[in-house]
């Protein structure tokens, strides 16, 4: 579980980081769409000004119709002094439509076989956008050809980044909260699982040492109690046999569940009658009730009743319900058991008339440890494992267990444990 955990995490940070990928592109394919448009804007504005005469368009006319002959200075003279002011006129139009970047610039006739003036960059500048605009009026009517401005942008993704601040911000921080949150998970879950590692060693140490004093005890109780046939020490040594068999049995009920929970271990399943199964269980749970003066009653009404289980544990499990259902009942004790069919599967509902589970507690009643919180816990013995194990064992199966209840109160109306299994057809 905990692997299928960090896989999905990590899917949906890796996930995240690729809508926002493509939220970016978005973003950027906007942010160059408008600049598109403001670059033409200024070009057009530059267009109609130079149709005009004015200071900028006879310079340029007498660049463009300049006779190297006729000239008191040199063509290249002419031409980086225009060069120096066209370019700040240009930078000036592109700023009144906010464009504030770097740019290079030619001015060539229409076929772009001769080239009039142009910055010293425009040919070393690799951009992804070039503009273009034909020049018309006072310039073209005075060399008699056609005009063309070309108009380079450098770095312009560089330019465009920084008006995606409202999304590149946001996301690199959140980005980074999350992988820090995730980092952490996992280093959590890492330390958890040597949490459950250490806890499992020890409980499975710890019970195997106790198997032994108890094996101990009790074969030393049976052997005393064959030489003392009567008297108080005959009544000592039942109660020392009684209570070592319920702490076995306690011991037992830590490692099966260790064992479940451990290995995962793959069930020894074969094709039973459920039915036949929990008949042993249910005679030995009847002479038990009889003993202590309560009422039992056991429903096989299930018509489809083969499945593939592991008697053993499902054994186990079924003793542990109905373990339940006789330590929780009042002074009266009532426990019905019935058998159905329910869809493809075998159930089996063990009801006691006892003090009920609230809604609180039925949330954590199939937890490790846990024990209902209403009356006093040392009033029932056990340590909260039973229906761990049971649900446990019901999941492993492929099935489910589940609980109804009442809120608890003086009327003692119980609690429903079901326990479903799927069947073969």
């Amino acid at each position: 579980m905990r692997k299928i955990i960090v896989f999905l995490l990590a899917f949906s940070l890796v996930g995240l980081g690729v809508v926002q990928y493509r939220f970016l592109a978005v973003g950027l394919k906007v942010a160059k769409a408008r600049f598109d448009q403001q670059a033409r804007q200024a070009l057009q504005l530059v267009s109609r000004e130079l149709a005009a005469e004015n200071e900028m368009s006879l310079l340029l006319a007498s660049v463009v119709t300049a006779d190297p002959g006729n000239l008191a200075v040199s063509l290249d003279t002419l031409r980086m002094a225009s060069e120096g002011f066209f370019r700040d006129y240009l930078k000036d139009r592109l700023l009144s439509q906010g464009l504030d970047i770097g740019f290079a610039f030619a001015i060539t006739d229409d076929p772009e076989t001769r080239i009039f003036l142009q910055s010293e960059d425009f040919n070393s500048i690799h951009s992804i956008s070039q503009y273009r605009i034909a020049l018309e009026g006072a310039i073209p009517e005075r060399c008699g050809c056609r005009l063309l401005l070309h108009l380079k942008t450098a770095n312009l993704v560089a330019y465009l980044i920084p008006q995606l601040n409202y999304l590149t911000i946001p996301f690199l921080v959140f980005f980074v909260v999350i992988g820090a949150c995730f980092a952490w998970l996992v280093r959590f879950l890492e330390e958890q699982r040597r949490l459950d590692e250490v806890k499992n060693d020890f409980i499975n140490n710890l019970t195997h040492e106790l198997k032994t004093p108890v094996f101990t005890i009790g074969l030393t109780a049976n052997m005393l109690q064959k030489t003392i046939q009567s008297g108080p020490e005959r009544q000592y040594l039942e109660v020392i046999r009684q209570e070592n068999e319920a702490l076995k049995l306690q011991v037992n009920k830590v490692l099966e569940l260790a064992s479940l929970e451990k290995s995962r271990q793959v069930l020894d399943r074969e094709q039973l009658d459920i039915h036949l199964v929990m008949a042993p269980i249910i005679d030995v749970f009847r002479r038990q009730m009889g003993q202590q003066g309560g009422s039992f009653s056991y429903h096989p009404d299930a018509r489809k009743s083969s499945a593939w289980i592991d008697p053993v544990h499902l054994g186990n499990a079924l003793q542990n319900l109905l373990e339940n259902a006789l330590k929780y009942s009042p002074a009266e004790k009532v426990v019905e058991v019935r058998t159905f069919n329910k869809k493809h599967n075998f159930c089996i509902s063990v009801r006691d008339r006892g003090i009920g589970i609230g809604p609180a507690d039925r949330k954590k009643v199939f937890e490790k440890f846990y024990r209902a919180n209403h009356g006093d816990v040392h009033d029932s013995k056990g340590f909260g494992l039973g229906l761990s194990y049971a649900r446990q064992v019901a999941r492993l199966h492929g099935g489910t267990l589940q609980v109804e209840s009442p809120a608890p109160g003086p009327e003692g109306k119980g609690s429903i444990f079901t326990l479903s299994l799927p069947v073969v057809e």
